[in-house]
């Protein structure tokens, strides 16, 4: 029979294993919090000279600038996991570029850049799709690969070419752009892009490219523990 006194030392020795466990939890996470910390500390530091020289390009009237800053600006948002803030800096950006007088040449350039932005941001978000449907366009305006997702790779003109969408080609695409959020710090993205990945070459019965994927999920997984 439970008794007051039964569940009273019961509660306190579930108290206590808690404590304990909360304990052992305080002193292992304080290292990889610390790192985090760090991490966020430089990219807010780089935001606060960042938001600076925007007024200022914005007061001179140096567009080309402002779109760069706005999309630099937009990318550390990513960075920081406030995709809500990357997406309107970097639509801002694409809204700028539309409606400015810079030549075609210099215009498709940037173009690029903003659409490797926000490929990026919408890949850290696991909107597959949508990164796909940007890297068709990337791909008809200039020779930036896809594994430049994230990088600061510069686009080098080229001829268009019509979409094409193809299951095998966009499961490549998608592994470059896991490769590249690891090398990024973003684990766990990686991981599911990864994942997404593995099921798409599943589709198309490609099963070197499924060993090589799943050995990268392997290590991912072994990263996260």
């Amino acid at each position: 029979m439970l008794t007051s006194k039964t569940l009273l030392s019961s509660n306190n020795k579930a108290n206590e294993n808690q404590s304990n466990s909360t304990e052992t939890i305080k002193t292992e996470k304080p290292q990889q919090s610390q790192v985090e910390l760090s991490q966020q500390k430089q990219w807010r530091q780089q935001l606060s000279v960042l938001q600076p020289n925007l007024k200022k390009y914005q007061q001179d009237g140096n567009i080309t600038q402002e779109i760069s800053t706005l999309s630099q600006i937009g990318i550390i948002h990513n960075e920081l996991n406030e995709y809500s803030q990357a997406l309107e800096y970097l639509q801002l950006a694409q809204t700028k570029l539309n409606a400015s007088n810079l030549a075609p040449r210099e215009k498709s350039f940037m173009e690029s850049e903003l659409l490797v932005g926000l490929g990026t941001i919408y890949a850290d978000q696991g909107n597959y799709p949508q990164v796909l449907e940007i890297t068709r366009k990337i791909s008809q305006s200039s020779s930036l690969s896809i594994g430049d997702l994230g990088s600061n790779a510069k686009p080098t003109p080229d001829k268009k070419q019509p979409p094409e969408v193809n299951i095998r080609k966009d499961a490549y695409t998608l592994y470059s752009i896991a490769t590249t959020q690891q090398k990024r710090g973003k684990v766990r993205e990686a991981l599911r892009t990864a994942e997404e990945v593995l099921k798409m070459l599943r589709t198309v019965n490609e099963k070197n490219g499924e060993q090589e994927v799943t050995n990268f999920i392997n290590t991912l997984r072994q990263q996260l523990q």
